[in-house]
Order: C-alpha cells, then sequence, then structure tokens
C-alpha cells in the first residue's frame, strides 16, 4: 500500500521541513501503513504493509526511528497549528497530563523498568510488569459530531526513567516531566490560557510551582492538604489554619453545602452538594498563590467525595467540576492506542527507537481524528454489519480509523488499477496481505 491519498498527504505536506526529504518520504508511508496496518503494529509488520518489502530491505524502516534525524516536538509545534484552526475557536486550551506503562520484553530494553500497571490493577490487588513508563500531554476537544463527550489528542510525550544512579538533582520525575511539556506548550502559546487537568499524582509541587503565568491546573486536593487563608500582604503560613479538606466537607454548619444541578457534557443532569471555598493557599503545592476549593458530594451516596482545586481562583465551581471530568478522555485515549494503533507492539531495545516507535501509535491516532474532522467524514463511511450497529449514531476513533482505512484502500486501488492486469496484481497482493494477518 504505497499511495496517500490527497487528503492525508496535504495533512502531513507541512512537516516535511522536519525531515530530509528520503526520510520524509519513507515517514509518510510508514504512517499511512500504520493506519492500515492489520494485526501487530511490529516495525517489520508496518514495513510489510507499505508494500516495499519485495524491493527494500526492511532496514530502512528500523533506521527511521533509530539513526534519522527528526524530533517529535517539532511535529508537534507545527501540527498544533492545525489541532487550534480545528478545534479550539476560543483562547482558553484545555490539556489533560497522565502516564501509561507500555509492555515490553527484554533486559536491555531502554528505559525499562518494573511499573506498576494501572489497567490490571484493582484497589486490592496490585499488578507490577516490565516495561517503559510514559508522560503523556495531550489536547482536550470537542467534535462537531460528538458534543457530548470529549476527545483527548495526544501531543506531547516524554518517557520516564527511574533514577537509578543519576543524582536526585538529575532525576526528572513524572510531575516534572509533565511540567517541562506544560512550559513548552505555554512558550508556543503566549497568548492563549493553557488549563492543565490532571489526577492526584500530577497537582503536586512539581507541576504546581512556578509554572508560566498563562497556564492554570484542575485536579484533586489531598483530603489532608494544609490549607491556609491570609489576609492582602501577608504570608500564607502567617494567616488562619484551615481545617483539612476532609473536615471542611464534614462540617456543614460553619461551611454549608449549595445544592447545584449539573449538567455535564453528555447531557446526564445530577444533584449534587458544593463547598466553593475562596482565598485559599496551599503554600507547600500550589506556592504563595490563592486557589480556590470545591468540594463535592453526591447527597444519594452514589458517586465519591471531591475535593478539587484550581490555581484559577476565577473560574466557577461548576466549570472546575466539569472540567476535571475532561480528564478521562486521557484514559480513552490510551486505549484506543493500545488496542487499535499497536502502543505495545514495536520490537525495538535502543534509546531513540524506544523514544520514536513505541508513541507513533499517539501521533498516528491524533493525525486520523484530525484527518477526520478536516476531510475524512465527507468520504465513505465505513460501518460494521451487525444489526446492533446499523442504527449507531455516535462517532468513536474506531470509526474514525475504519474510514481512513477505507478510503487508503479505495485511493490505491484506484491509482494503481488504471489497467485490469495492474488490479489484478493488487488484489492478489491484498488478499494475501489479508490471508498473513495474526
Amino acid at each position: 500500500m504505497d499511495q496517500l491519498m490527497p487528503s492525508l498527504d496535504l495533512l502531513l505536506a507541512p512537516l516535511a521541513v522536519v525531515f530530509r526529504k528520503e526520510v520524509f518520504d519513507l515517514f509518510r508511508r510508514m504512517v499511512a501503513a500504520w493506519i492500515v496496518c492489520l494485526g501487530r503494529h511490529t516495525i517489520s509488520r508496518v514495513w510489510e504493509t507499505t508494500g516495499q518489502a519485495q524491493r527494500r530491505n526492511h532496514a530502512a524502516a528500523y533506521r527511521l526511528f533509530s539513526q534519522a534525524v527528526w524530533n517529535f516536538d517539532d511535529i508537534a509545534r507545527i501540527l498544533l497549528v492545525r489541532l487550534l484552526a480545528a478545534f479550539v475557536p476560543g483562547s482558553r486550551v484545555w490539556v489533560v497530563v497522565d502516564d501509561t506503562l507500555c509492555h515490553k520484553r527484554g533486559a536491555k530494553v531502554a528505559f525499562g523498568g518494573i511499573f506498576l500497571d494501572a489497567v490490571l490493577s484493582s484497589r486490592r490487588h496490585k499488578v507490577f510488569r516490565f516495561g517503559t513508563n510514559w508522560v503523556l500531554l495531550g489536547l482536550v476537544v470537542e467534535l462537531r459530531d460528538r458534543p457530548d463527550r470529549f476527545f483527548c489528542l495526544p501531543l506531547l510525550w516524554r518517557v520516564y526513567e527511574k533514577q537509578g544512579n543519576k543524582s536526585k538533582a538529575q532525576h526528572r520525575t513524572k510531575p516534572r516531566l509533565a511540567a517541562d511539556m506544560i512550559g513548552l506548550l505555554a512558550g508556543w502559546l503566549p497568548g492563549r490560557e493553557v488549563l492543565v487537568v490532571a489526577d492526584s499524582a500530577y497537582i503536586s509541587k512539581g507541576l504546581l510551582h512556578d509554572r508560566p503565568a498563562n497556564v492554570e491546573a484542575i485536579g484533586p486536593a489531598c483530603w489532608k492538604a494544609a490549607l491556609w487563608q491570609a489576609a492582602v500582604g501577608q504570608r500564607p503560613t502567617q494567616g488562619q489554619r484551615l481545617p483539612t479538606p476532609a473536615q471542611l466537607l464534614a462540617d456543614d454548619e460553619r461551611w454549608p453545602a449549595a445544592t447545584r444541578w449539573i449538567t455535564f457534557p453528555n447531557g446526564h443532569r445530577r444533584r449534587l452538594h458544593l463547598k466553593q471555598i475562596d482565598d485559599v493557599y496551599w503554600p507547600s503545592v500550589a506556592g504563595d498563590k490563592p486557589v480556590r476549593l470545591v468540594l463535592v458530594r453526591d447527597p444519594k451516596g452514589e458517586w465519591r467525595n471531591e475535593a478539587l482545586v484550581s490555581t484559577d481562583p476565577t473560574l466557577p465551581d461548576w466549570m472546575i467540576l466539569t472540567g476535571y471530568c475532561r480528564r478521562w478522555s486521557v484514559e480513552v485515549a490510551f486505549c484506543d492506542a493500545k488496542q487499535r494503533l499497536g502502543f505495545h507492539d514495536p520490537q525495538v531495545w535502543s534509546a531513540p527507537a524506544v523514544e520514536r516507535a513505541t508513541p507513533m501509535a499517539w501521533l498516528v491516532g491524533t493525525l486520523v481524528v484530525l484527518w477526520y474532522a478536516e476531510s475524512g467524514q465527507v468520504g465513505p463511511q465505513a460501518r460494521r454489519q451487525g444489526s446492533w450497529y446499523r442504527h449507531k449514531r455516535s462517532l468513536t476513533f474506531t470509526d474514525m480509523l475504519a474510514s481512513c482505512r477505507l478510503q487508503l484502500w479505495q485511493h490505491w486501488l484506484r491509482q494503481g488499477g488504471a489497467a485490469d492486469a495492474g488490479l489484478e496484481v493488487q488484489w492478489a497482493w491484498l488478499l494475501e496481505y489479508l490471508a498473513t494477518t495474526t
């Protein structure tokens, strides 16, 4: 499959400045092959999908990731312009940070180690596996055809390395890696507000201290957090010490709760008890800047209690609550990359190859969503034939990926099949490719 349809070719064309000409041509082919690849997304299988395996040695595909000179950050900066134009009409940019484990084998795999596998673990049973741990920063967007949910588009990523022989000053923790990526993104967007959503592992000193002026964060506060209230001109610890968030939520006499009906993006409405506490300082985590604390309790007891903090003290309580719900989009992005795009599959071990081959699944996922939003929805759509699927209206990433595959295959057959003999050769190759899919 060595033909790119014009819509995808135009999407990739601005990225040419990141590569040498011959490297970019190989990169384009690998991106298209990654999309249509069936079965495991090993480098050799993706190379076979390009249709070049009989004419060129597969070593060229491996050198693209291990030796060629290019950088994912440069790609992200160029791609960000298209993403903002397509999905972000205003000046506020929502992003999410989180980490996930990529399963690997082999003692010589760069950055490898034994980490907690959050997908396989539960509160009572923890599962640890060998692999590489990745910190992701994704752009959270809303698609026109799916106003009831948010999509996370992976944009920047860093592989986490255990401390080993490094000094504590040299070692980069996962919150610090996230802070580095947020600082890089904030520098690219000096005129926009970057609003970061994260879980409790990232709402920490490493992320919130010394953050850029145009960056704010929303996430859970520790239930035992040391909170203060201070007058203007006072240092936070010179003011009044507040009870912990758990005590604030339990004390309805001094801090009464307001009953609010909250409408979530999926249209679901829920009656919740909210406590909004302003002019709060959390010096050990957020420094000397005030934050807004929102405590949430479900009167039915079906949802767990939440203590949410916003470094932007002007955001209303309902926006802090519904904004934090955007964090779930990154979990869906992780699932799509692992189940649909072979996040675990590349069998590489050197540091440059690991840093490039593994996150190709994330880059391809972002490209597919952007392609579908700009031009893919007007072409033929791939739909499953099951009776339960015929009346399905909600668009998913799987639908977008299937439509992209369909249109790529159709374009390839049209372009190379002008003569009956050429079309017959293409169909023979395609049927053999499908037959060897495992």
